[in-house]
């Protein structure tokens, strides 16, 4: 507790601000993310969600109030959820109406905290990326900030450790003179801080192998990490510059209830192309690659992470292999077997199964985009879909009929609502129920059991401790989940 204490007060607390972009279309890592589930909020380096881990990282260097989201409307619940848990305001969640690639969302933030603090200084940082080393991401993070006041946009370049192809590369160029640098307070710089800052030269977008492979034996050229650090002003300026129609945009906005209004004037762009891409004023620190960053961008980067056995396999126990090598296999709860299978990622969940060579993993959206042109369920949500007030698992989906497992958490409701198109059996099975249906209110246990006609309002609460768990069967023409017209619903819902 001392030594994070300690920590915040040096920074100044106050102008430390950090950007956690957490978008995303659940397409790379399917069929484990989906739309509503995007790896953001999945595991994949830790018992916690990326988006978690990317909260925990910043402990100790940016204060709980100074942290903000930048997501869809769709995932707030699930922000807001995580960021409750480590004091971080509801209200310093920014919800984009729709996604409008990363210029957008940084420049709609710094504009937000400018209001806030205009000396404020940001980290912009993706949440959906792994790194190991937290330690030494602190320490660059630290050393980013500090040097916020040479007027310039910092970046963070990750050290090559082999020819990647899915990467941006930054090729190291002239430094300018940062003798003079200090950190708001007048905190100088150290000679190791110092001989972490390289000069910009350009920006090489994603190269074939051949020039990356140049670009790792000419040395001095970085993968672009995606992560930024300037004083929100300097990043307005920048905007002011280089893209003045979403400057404009921003700038008529005072508060986050503004967002909508000004979102219609705004169009897709990539931070990296609007701005990066034709400043001239950009720092580079160097990141080693000890730190252990991955952008996560395919299952073949989450696989070079994880550890394999001697034959380059990483295949659960409860899985039966033969005599096969460099495989991963991600089981769900039914049996797999392989059989002499080599450079092959698995990946079982309950609806649907990948099987795929590791270098062509990346491609998977090719999958994702099929099942959405053919109007699929597969490509939106799991068979479990999780909601603000718990969860329902789709357990059987036959034309006419649809049979659901649905959770209640303790203290919380569905929303009062009307079905036009289905009606609606409903089974206690553990928990005690309190059913609203029409102009009644009354208590179910378990084995008990309700009808609800279309047409009539209904809610299911669970007042008790423990969750509420019900059979849901729904009988109808049509049984899709926009067949909900919602009449009252405490979590801002349309």
């Amino acid at each position: 507790m001392n030594r994070k204490k300690k920590n915040i007060e040096s920074i100044p607390a106050g102008r430390r601000y950090a950007v956690l972009l957490a978008g995303g279309q659940g397409s790379r890592f399917w069929p484990l993310s989906r739309t509503l589930e995007p790896k953001q909020f999945l595991p994949l380096s830790g018992p916690n969600s990326l988006f978690e881990e990317a909260v925990l990282r910043l402990n100790g260097l940016v204060p709980a109030e100074n942290i903000y989201t930048v997501t869809s409307r769709l995932y707030f619940h699930q922000i807001e959820q995580i960021t409750r848990l480590h004091g971080i305001p509801s209200g310093n969640i920014i919800c984009e109406p729709d996604g409008k690639n990363t210029a957008p969302s940084i420049a709609v933030a710094c504009r937000l905290i400018s209001l806030r603090n205009p000396s404020a200084e940001a980290a912009v940082l993706p949440c959906d990326h792994s790194i190991k080393n937290t330690e030494i991401f602190k320490n660059l993070l630290n050393v980013s900030f500090k040097s916020c006041s040479c007027d310039r946009i910092i970046i963070f370049g990750i050290t090559p450790s082999r020819p990647a192809t899915g990467y941006g590369y930054i090729k190291k160029g002239p430094l300018p003179d940062i003798s003079a640098l200090k950190a708001g307070g007048g905190v100088t710089l150290t000679a190791n801080e110092r001989n972490l800052i390289e000069g910009v030269g350009r920006f090489c977008e994603k190269p074939d192998l051949k020039t990356a492979e140049m670009f790792l034996r000419k040395g001095g050229y970085y993968w672009n990490s995606g992560m930024f650090v300037a004083s929100v002003e300097v990043f307005l300026r920048e905007f002011m510059r280089y893209m003045p129609e979403l400057y404009s945009a921003v700038h008529c906005i005072t508060s986050a209830q503004d967002i909508d209004s000004a979102w219609a004037d705004i169009k897709p762009a990539a931070f990296d192309y609007g701005v990066l891409e034709k400043t001239n004023s950009l720092l580079m620190l160097k990141a080693p690659v000890n730190l252990g960053w991955s952008d996560l961008g395919s299952w073949q980067s989450w696989d070079e992470m994880i550890s394999k056995d001697s034959k380059g396999n990483n295949i659960p126990k409860e899985v039966i292999d033969i005599e096969s090598s460099n495989t991963t296999v991600v089981p769900d709860k039914r049996l797999i077997a392989t059989l002499g299978l080599d450079n092959i990622v698995i990946v079982d969940t309950p609806d649907a199964l990948l099987v795929a060579k590791k270098d062509k993993s990346e491609e998977v959206k090719k999958v994702v985009d099929v099942l959405r042109n053919n109007h699929r369920q597969e490509h939106y949500s799991h068979r479990k879909v999780k909601r603000p007030w718990g969860s329902f698992t789709v357990l059987e989906h036959l034309p006419g009929f649809k049979i659901k497992m649905v959770e209640v958490n303790p203290g919380h409701a569905l929303s009062l609502q009307v079905h036009r198109r289905r009606c609606e059996h409903w089974v206690i099975v553990e928990g005690t129920a309190e059913v609203t249906r029409g102009e009644n209110t009354f208590i179910l246990q378990p084995n008990e059991s309700t009808y609800i006609s279309v047409g009539c309002r209904h809610r299911l609460t669970n007042h008790g401790s423990s969750v509420l768990k019900i059979v849901e069967v729904q009988t109808g023409d049509y049984l899709e989940e926009d067949d909900i017209e919602r009449v009252h619903d405490r979590y801002d819902r349309k």
